[in-house]
Protein backbone atom coordinates (compact mmCIF):
# COMPACT_ATOMS: atom_id res chain seq x y z
CA UNK A 1 0.00 0.00 0.00
CA UNK A 2 1.59 3.57 -0.96
CA UNK A 3 1.79 6.30 1.56
CA UNK A 4 -1.02 8.42 1.93
CA UNK A 5 1.18 11.50 1.76
CA UNK A 6 5.04 11.65 0.23
CA UNK A 7 6.13 14.98 0.26
CA UNK A 8 7.97 16.69 -2.42
CA UNK A 9 11.21 16.75 -0.35
CA UNK A 10 11.97 14.33 2.45
CA UNK A 11 12.75 16.49 5.50
CA UNK A 12 16.23 16.81 6.06
CA UNK A 13 18.88 19.80 7.86
CA UNK A 14 20.04 22.44 6.08
CA UNK A 15 18.87 21.88 2.66
CA UNK A 16 17.41 24.61 -0.10
CA UNK A 17 14.30 23.66 -1.38
CA UNK A 18 13.02 25.39 -3.96
CA UNK A 19 9.87 24.13 -4.44
CA UNK A 20 8.96 25.90 -1.12
CA UNK A 21 10.52 28.74 -2.34
CA UNK A 22 13.58 29.25 0.07
CA UNK A 23 15.77 27.76 2.58
CA UNK A 24 14.42 24.78 4.25
CA UNK A 25 16.54 23.82 7.17
CA UNK A 26 14.40 22.53 9.79
CA UNK A 27 14.43 23.06 13.52
CA UNK A 28 17.86 23.36 14.70
CA UNK A 29 18.73 23.42 18.14
CA UNK A 30 21.50 25.41 19.96
CA UNK A 31 22.81 24.69 23.60
CA UNK A 32 24.37 27.03 25.62
CA UNK A 33 25.64 27.24 29.48
CA UNK A 34 26.01 30.60 31.29
CA UNK A 35 28.47 30.41 33.86
CA UNK A 36 27.66 32.67 37.31
CA UNK A 37 29.58 35.14 36.21
CA UNK A 38 28.18 35.59 33.04
CA UNK A 39 24.29 35.31 35.04
CA UNK A 40 25.08 38.35 37.14
CA UNK A 41 26.12 40.64 34.43
CA UNK A 42 22.84 40.39 31.96
CA UNK A 43 22.31 44.04 32.23
CA UNK A 44 25.63 45.49 30.58
CA UNK A 45 26.82 42.05 28.79
CA UNK A 46 24.43 40.18 26.78
CA UNK A 47 24.95 36.44 25.94
CA UNK A 48 24.87 35.29 22.68
CA UNK A 49 22.48 32.10 21.82
CA UNK A 50 21.95 31.64 18.44
CA UNK A 51 24.89 33.30 15.77
CA UNK A 52 23.56 35.59 13.42
CA UNK A 53 22.24 33.94 10.30
CA UNK A 54 24.04 36.08 7.47
CA UNK A 55 21.89 38.51 5.42
CA UNK A 56 18.41 38.46 4.13
CA UNK A 57 17.51 35.86 6.80
CA UNK A 58 16.21 35.99 9.99
CA UNK A 59 16.57 33.54 13.58
CA UNK A 60 12.79 32.21 14.51
CA UNK A 61 12.86 31.13 18.05
CA UNK A 62 10.36 28.51 18.46
CA UNK A 63 11.10 27.11 21.98
CA UNK A 64 13.63 27.98 24.80
CA UNK A 65 14.26 25.98 27.31
CA UNK A 66 16.01 27.07 30.33
CA UNK A 67 17.87 25.27 33.21
CA UNK A 68 18.83 26.77 36.17
CA UNK A 69 20.85 24.79 38.87
CA UNK A 70 21.86 26.62 42.14
CA UNK A 71 25.48 26.13 43.84
CA UNK A 72 25.78 27.73 46.90
CA UNK A 73 23.03 30.26 47.29
CA UNK A 74 19.84 31.65 45.30
CA UNK A 75 20.69 34.70 43.40
CA UNK A 76 18.70 37.95 44.77
CA UNK A 77 16.57 40.21 42.08
CA UNK A 78 16.07 44.04 42.73
CA UNK A 79 13.88 43.96 39.34
CA UNK A 80 14.28 44.05 35.77
CA UNK A 81 12.87 41.69 33.47
CA UNK A 82 15.14 38.59 31.42
CA UNK A 83 14.88 38.47 28.15
CA UNK A 84 15.43 36.90 24.75
CA UNK A 85 16.14 38.98 21.94
CA UNK A 86 16.51 39.06 17.89
CA UNK A 87 17.15 42.34 16.92
CA UNK A 88 14.29 44.75 18.65
CA UNK A 89 11.86 41.72 18.49
CA UNK A 90 12.11 40.44 22.19
CA UNK A 91 10.29 37.97 24.63
CA UNK A 92 10.85 38.57 28.17
CA UNK A 93 10.15 36.74 31.46
CA UNK A 94 7.15 37.27 33.53
CA UNK A 95 9.03 36.68 36.44
CA UNK A 96 12.67 35.75 36.84
CA UNK A 97 12.03 33.04 39.31
CA UNK A 98 13.79 30.23 37.54
CA UNK A 99 16.88 32.18 38.13
CA UNK A 100 15.86 33.20 41.75
CA UNK A 101 14.17 30.03 42.92
CA UNK A 102 17.36 27.42 43.03
CA UNK A 103 19.34 27.19 46.11
CA UNK A 104 22.44 25.03 46.56
CA UNK A 105 21.72 21.71 45.13
CA UNK A 106 18.37 22.82 43.68
CA UNK A 107 17.05 22.91 39.82
CA UNK A 108 14.66 25.07 37.84
CA UNK A 109 13.09 24.49 34.78
CA UNK A 110 11.67 27.26 32.57
CA UNK A 111 9.78 26.19 28.82
CA UNK A 112 9.70 29.58 26.93
CA UNK A 113 7.70 29.98 23.95
CA UNK A 114 9.12 32.99 22.04
CA UNK A 115 6.33 35.77 20.93
CA UNK A 116 7.97 39.25 19.36
CA UNK A 117 7.16 41.91 16.90
CA UNK A 118 10.02 43.34 15.18
CA UNK A 119 10.31 46.99 14.39
CA UNK A 120 10.05 48.63 10.88
CA UNK A 121 12.72 49.72 9.29
CA UNK A 122 14.92 48.36 5.82
CA UNK A 123 15.66 45.75 6.90
CA UNK A 124 14.34 44.88 10.21
CA UNK A 125 16.38 44.86 13.14
CA UNK A 126 15.76 41.29 13.30
CA UNK A 127 17.15 40.33 10.29
CA UNK A 128 20.57 39.07 10.30
CA UNK A 129 20.50 39.89 14.01
CA UNK A 130 22.00 37.36 16.88
CA UNK A 131 19.66 35.84 19.26
CA UNK A 132 20.98 36.53 22.84
CA UNK A 133 19.65 36.58 26.38
CA UNK A 134 20.29 39.63 28.79
CA UNK A 135 18.56 41.59 31.30
CA UNK A 136 16.79 45.05 31.30
CA UNK A 137 18.23 46.57 34.86
CA UNK A 138 19.32 45.55 38.08
CA UNK A 139 21.93 42.59 37.60
CA UNK A 140 20.73 39.37 39.83
CA UNK A 141 22.89 39.73 42.70
CA UNK A 142 24.06 37.21 46.01
CA UNK A 143 23.68 34.22 44.22
CA UNK A 144 25.42 31.68 42.76
CA UNK A 145 24.86 29.07 39.74
CA UNK A 146 24.75 27.86 36.33
CA UNK A 147 22.24 28.40 33.17
CA UNK A 148 22.34 25.33 30.63
CA UNK A 149 20.14 27.24 27.30
CA UNK A 150 18.74 25.08 24.86
CA UNK A 151 16.86 27.03 22.06
CA UNK A 152 14.75 25.17 19.02
CA UNK A 153 14.82 27.24 16.10
CA UNK A 154 14.39 28.24 12.49
CA UNK A 155 16.49 30.28 9.60
CA UNK A 156 13.51 32.17 7.34
CA UNK A 157 13.76 34.43 4.16
CA UNK A 158 12.97 38.03 5.90
CA UNK A 159 11.36 38.69 2.75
Amino acid sequence: MAPIYQPPVPFSLNVSNGATGGPFAGFQCADVNLTSAQITALVGTSVTLVAAPGAGYMIVPHLIIVRVAGVTAAYTDAGGAVSFAVGSMSNALAANTVFTGPTAGQQSQQLVQFAGTSTAANPSTNVNAALVISKATNNFAAGSGTAHITTYYTIESAS
